[in-house]
């Protein structure tokens, strides 16, 4: 007879996302918003904010391996982070023994490989002086890689909303912001072969941006499907 594992405080999901002590208003595909999920996640939060992720700290870094050690003690498989900056440590942290995807930026060098390591991968990103090489290095990035990095600083609402942590978020005005960031991204690099989405608010506006650029575009909600297949395989045949 096959058991349950016993010891834990909650079962039925195997991928927790950490999320920063911030207020800002998380929608659907958001990762911050557990509707962007199709399957359970938990959350658990890290004390900070993106801005504490710019250069990093060891306290920062102490504060979220204490958040990875606490869930991978209540039996979650995989973890996500809900800010694309968290990709600063992404070795530090996956190597705690389990797997971790500090941002969408780790699906770099495996995009690189799909577009058959060709054109230019855009990258839209919170505040393009804030992603630095390092960050990107951190995922896996390396100059072979050709980017294009687009920031969201110059969009009056996602400004008001994301960077300065307003609390009246409206999705169309939102919209308005991300398409017009796509287009000056579109403008810069002509040869775009796909689009990767850093910062995690933008995730719900990823088919807009299909349709706009028409390339491939992946966000940190892709990396979330793609972790929870690994850490929870679909059943096709039982014995």
């Amino acid at each position: 007879m096959t058991g349950i594992q016993s010891g834990y405080p909650f079962y039925g999901q195997h991928l927790a996302v950490l999320v920063f002590s911030t207020t800002t208003p998380r929608i659907a595909g958001d990762a911050g918003n557990n509707q962007s999920f199709q399957f359970p996640v938990r959350y658990q939060i890290v004390e900070g904010g993106f801005a504490d992720l710019i250069e990093g700290s060891e306290q920062v870094l102490s504060q979220i391996k204490n958040a990875v050690h606490t869930l991978k003690s209540q039996g979650i498989r995989g973890i996500v982070g809900d800010c694309g900056l968290m990709s600063l440590y992404q070795q530090e942290i996956a190597s705690e023994g389990i797997p971790f995807v500090g941002s969408a930026l780790c699906l770099l060098p495996a995009i690189w490989e799909m577009v058959g390591r060709q054109g230019t991968i855009g990258v839209l990103t919170g505040h393009s002086q804030l992603l630095s090489e390092r960050h990107l290095k951190a995922s896996g990035w390396h100059d072979g890689i050709c980017l294009c990095v687009q920031g969201m600083e110059d969009e009056p609402h996602f400004d008001e909303i994301v960077i300065k942590g307003g609390h009246h978020l409206d999705p169309e005005r939102m919209l308005q912001d991300v398409l017009s960031g796509a287009s000056k991204l579109k403008e810069k690099a002509k040869d775009l072969s796909a689009l990767v989405i850093e910062c995690t608010n933008l995730g719900t506006y990823s088919r807009q941006l299909y349709n706009l650029l028409e390339v491939p575009v992946l966000d940190i909600i892709s990396c979330a499907v793609f972790l929870e297949r690994m850490v929870n395989p679909q059943v096709f045949h039982e014995r």
